[in-house]
């Protein structure tokens, strides 16, 4: 039995499955599932909770993946016994426990949160499993982390929002661990998918709105744990982890929604259209811009975790064809995934971009 569940995995990690065959699956994997190239390190777990990606090598998940809306919150208990090792796992992997957590001053760090599953004290346990758990720092899960989750409470409770959630971290190449075992990411991310309740993939437009954060697995204090200052795109999130996200969204509409910061950006009934050539670029951006009208914009230049590098005020010239030119040097930053975001008196828009050397 162990055998042939082993070859259904990897079955379900090949990129030829179709559409249908994973929305079949589960809900959880209703926006597709997320690979990278390397598929040796992707066990694949689905449960009726949520389902998740497994890394041998980091005994933590890759990324985890579920469906949110009103419906997931009730009102069992919290389940108060210790966290609980995953025997799922096959028999050669390495089975975190509870133990491996304690005196390591990182907090066990939910992806699915607790109050996230309380319609039944089974949908509460599972999150308890140490394969939805994450080493977070204690600001960063208590607050920082918190603040997000509690926004996708209030859309679901409030706005009746049906999500499609994933989330996990980012890890360098050799990460710190606890007890020897338990990989620390560098920095946590999570990509929230709203649609309201009862839509579905085949509802998604180019204005379907995305979240997407990078938050750095660090101290917080006062003042710097409002999720909204950690926002960035669902590109840059790829680039920094390798996995390829929301990948049964068609095409065209995924090229326009992973691009968007939707909070960072705002958003304008007018049409804006901001055009980056070259892109990636080694020296010189040229930026032209069709629809914003004025002769002066601010230009920003912000890194893949949503931090502002820099920031001034340009003069730009109205061409013929009514559009704005402007041109901008990069040649200083190091190699990398950055967005420039060009605000005006009345509206912001962003385009990422890659520097090259």
């Amino acid at each position: 039995m162990k055998y042939f569940f082993l070859a259904f995995i990897v079955f379900l990690i090949s990129p030829s499955i179709h559409a249908q065959q994973q929305n079949a699956m589960s809900i959880h994997l209703e926006m597709g599932i997320p690979l990278d190239d390397n598929a040796s390190n992707d066990y694949l777990i689905i449960r009726p909770q949520y389902a998740l990606s497994y890394n041998q090598q980091l005994n933590v998940a890759n990324w985890i993946s579920w469906n949110l809306h009103r419906g997931w919150y009730g009102s069992v208990p919290r389940y108060s016994g210790n966290f609980i090792a995953d025997t799922s796992l096959p028999a050669e992997f390495y089975k975190v426990k509870h133990s491996d957590y304690t005196n390591s001053g990182y907090d066990r760090g939910h992806m699915v949160r607790s109050e996230e599953r309380t319609a039944t004290d089974e949908d509460n346990r599972s999150t308890f499993l140490l394969t939805n758990i994450m080493p977070q720092t204690p600001t960063l899960n208590q607050q920082t982390w918190l603040s997000l989750e509690l926004e996708c409470e209030r859309m679901c409770k409030n706005d009746n929002k049906e999500l499609f959630v994933i989330a996990g971290g980012v890890f360098g190449p050799n990460p710190k661990r606890l007890n020897t075992v338990v990989s620390v990411p560098d920095s946590c991310w999570k990509i929230i998918v709203i649609l309201d309740s009862g839509q579905r993939l085949k509802d998604i437009t180019p204005s379907t709105r995305v979240i997407a954060v990078m938050m750095k697995n660090g101290t917080y204090t006062s003042g710097t744990t409002d999720w909204k200052q950690y926002t960035t795109t669902v590109d840059a999130i790829e680039q920094s982890t390798g996995y390829d996200f929301l990948s049964d969204v068609p095409k065209q509409i995924q090229s326009i929604i992973e691009a968007k910061n939707y909070v960072s950006v705002q958003e304008t009934l007018y049409p804006i259209v901001l055009q980056v050539f070259p892109n990636p670029a080694r020296q010189l951006l040229t930026l032209s811009l069709e629809g914003m009208h004025t002769e002066g914009v601010i230009v920003a230049i912000v890194d893949m975790m949503g931090k502002v590098l820099e920031k001034s005020f340009t003069e730009s010239s109205i061409g013929v064809d009514g559009q704005l030119k402007i041109h901008h040097d990069i040649s200083h930053l190091p190699i990398g995934a950055y967005s420039i975001v060009i605000t005006s008196t009345n509206n912001s828009i962003a385009v990422p971009f890659l520097k090259n050397d």
